[in-house]
């Protein structure tokens, strides 16, 4: 497959909207040249109608990190696509914008990093009453393996005391929901908690990472992901959840991610 097919059914996968900012190069050795092929690929898909820009509701400060564009059915039908094409020419709130993002930077590198399994992304995937921000079906690779579900949860915090009282609690209410009713194999289901506090951009790019100002703010998310795992998490079921931060997204292939009970590990389907 093409680079340019590549990148609109990447977009499609993802849900059939991204930035610039969503689907930079990551071999690019600088913040700027990591968006050069991207504009141009947007360019053309632009002119040729594939996908089309969603106006954004007020004045965007950069526009490559807070416009959206989606796929048009022009565009799925140029991939051979159009059963799977939804309109998602929806308007973002400028409030919401950074967590539209990040949810799609997540959805994308799971996609590249790991090629060799088969998933299904939603938005919109509810479980008794709890909404995970990314539910990714893997698709079982034999009759005997079960279909796995990874429930994702982006948690953008002033405290990690939030996460685990806001949400973890609620996860757990739903997984004794789960049992009581029998409803689900719960041993289908893993959590991902991505983590980061509200003073990290999450629109930087890991070509900005060694930025003094970027690298000292790394430094103190670790350390709050830490927390929230040591002081909150050691009682979870050890093979239910699993914590990083944030700006790991375009390494969630690697030993990454920590277990409750303070470990870190892989994440493994």
């Amino acid at each position: 497959m093409t680079t340019r097919k590549l990148l609109l059914n990447n977009l499609l996968d993802i849900g059939g909207v991204a930035t610039l900012n969503n689907l930079y190069s990551r071999s690019a050795k600088s913040y700027k040249g990591s968006l050069l092929f991207a504009r141009k690929l947007f360019k053309d898909y632009s002119a040729e109608g594939l996908i089309e820009r969603i106006e954004p509701i007020g004045k965007p400060m950069n526009k490559a990190r807070e416009v959206f564009y989606c796929l048009t059915k022009n565009g799925a039908r140029y991939i051979g696509r159009t059963d799977e094409y939804k309109y998602k020419k929806y308007q973002k709130s400028p409030n919401n914008v950074m967590h539209e993002s990040m949810k799609f930077d997540v959805a994308l590198s799971f996609l590249k990093l790991f090629p060799d399994k088969k998933f299904t992304i939603r938005y919109d995937s509810s479980f008794y009453d709890v909404q995970p921000d990314i539910l990714i079906r893997i698709e079982s690779s034999g009759r005997k393996e079960l279909t796995k579900f990874l429930l994702i949860e982006i948690e953008r915090k002033k405290t990690v005391d939030r996460v685990f009282n806001e949400k973890i609690k609620r996860y757990e209410q739903m997984f004794k929901s789960i049992i009581r009713n029998k409803s689900h194999n719960i041993g289908q289901f893993t959590v991902l908690f991505i983590y980061t506090d509200i003073w990290f951009d999450p629109f930087v790019r890991p070509q900005q990472y060694s930025e003094p100002i970027v690298s000292e703010r790394i430094n103190t998310v670790n350390t709050l992901v830490k927390n929230l795992v040591h002081h909150y998490c050691n009682d979870l079921p050890d093979d239910r959840y699993r914590f990083t931060a944030f700006h790991n997204f375009y390494r969630l292939h690697e030993q990454v991610w920590y277990k409750p009970t303070g470990k870190l590990t892989t994440i493994t389907f």
